[in-house]
């Protein structure tokens, strides 16, 4: 009595390198999807101020930055006296309010937007060099709202006569913790090569579907693989935005920015990565339903199943 036959060697092999291309494609689209939301939302200086305008130029923001500017400023100081004599307190809080209300009504105007679009700018330049030639970034991030300390600064001192030196502190915050410098350097040389991408991966799954007989199976291993990894590339994004926003929580006018624009930046990032893994999924959906076709109807055909 004879053994069933083992699988050949050369059909293992062929097997193997059917399922580590299908790997890899997974694992190029994902890039190919991340590098390319990362170059049209953070390393363009253009798509970075579309993508994050939203937040700057919402009035809501703008009040909340303004306060929170100015309690960081020795001015805030004020809020925290109490002289017990009914009268000046009162008149210390009109005070403060006053400065408060005249520097956000200034600051919010329609023709002060140009204020404001200068601090995505800024913290832009800050961080990310357009080009590997143009240098390296930072190693920790920076929030960078200079361009906002001289403009309150100014309508404060031109409503109520007092000034509460914003301009004299350092408005450019660095947030300690983060170590994105190394990131970013990376994420720029990797961006050069993202037209490249789309070419490997599908070269890598031309060689999956054609190494193996299981062609329909190698093509829905291939989407499959890249659902996984969008997911995973996915999973890991959301946790260091969190990371950044948690650190910049050592400085209120860092975290505030932070906060606002990392959340923008994460919803754009979740809408894109989904996109990708159903488009992945319908790859894979398709090997299925291919391989469940090719067997009946070659069982129909012949009374036997080829694999096919």
């Amino acid at each position: 009595m004879s053994s069933p036959a083992s699988p050949r060697p050369a059909t293992v092999l062929r097997t193997v390198a059917a399922a580590l291309c299908a790997i890899l494609a997974g694992a190029g689209f994902a890039l190919w999807l991340g590098l390319s939301w990362m170059q049209d939302h953070i390393l363009s200086p253009s798509g970075f101020q579309d993508t994050a305008a939203s937040v700057v130029i919402d009035p809501a923001f703008q009040e909340e930055l303004v306060q929170t500017m100015l309690d960081r400023a020795t001015f805030g100081a004020l809020e925290d006296v109490h002289t017990g004599i009914g009268p000046v307190d009162d008149a210390l809080e009109r005070v403060r309010r006053s400065a408060i209300d005249g520097a956000t009504s200034w600051l919010t105007a329609p023709e002060r937007q140009s204020a404001w679009i200068r601090i995505l700018n800024d913290t832009h330049d800050a961080n990310i060099p357009l080009t590997t030639a143009a240098g390296h970034a930072p190693d920790e991030l920076v929030v960078d709202v200079t361009a906002l300390g001289s403009a309150v600064d100014q309508q404060v001192r031109d409503t109520v006569g007092v000034s509460p030196d914003i301009a004299r502190q350092d408005l450019t915050v660095t947030v300690p913790g983060v170590h994105s410098g190394g990131v970013v350097d990376a994420l720029v040389w990797l961006a050069q090569w993202r037209y490249v991408l789309p070419w490997l991966v599908a070269a890598l799954v031309l060689l999956a579907v054609t190494t193996t007989p299981r062609r329909w199976l190698a093509l829905a291993g291939t989407g499959l693989a890249g659902v996984l990894c969008a997911g995973v590339l996915l999973a890991v994004v959301v946790s260091s935005a969190q990371t950044v926003v948690d650190a910049s929580a050592v400085d209120p006018v860092a975290h505030l920015v932070a906060e606002r624009v990392v959340s923008v930046l994460r919803e754009s990032f979740v809408g894109r990565t989904v996109t990708g893994m159903i488009w992945a999924a319908v790859v894979a959906l398709a090997g299925v339903i291919g391989a469940v076709v090719r067997v009946r109807a070659v069982t129909y055909d012949g009374g036997h199943v080829h694999r096919g």
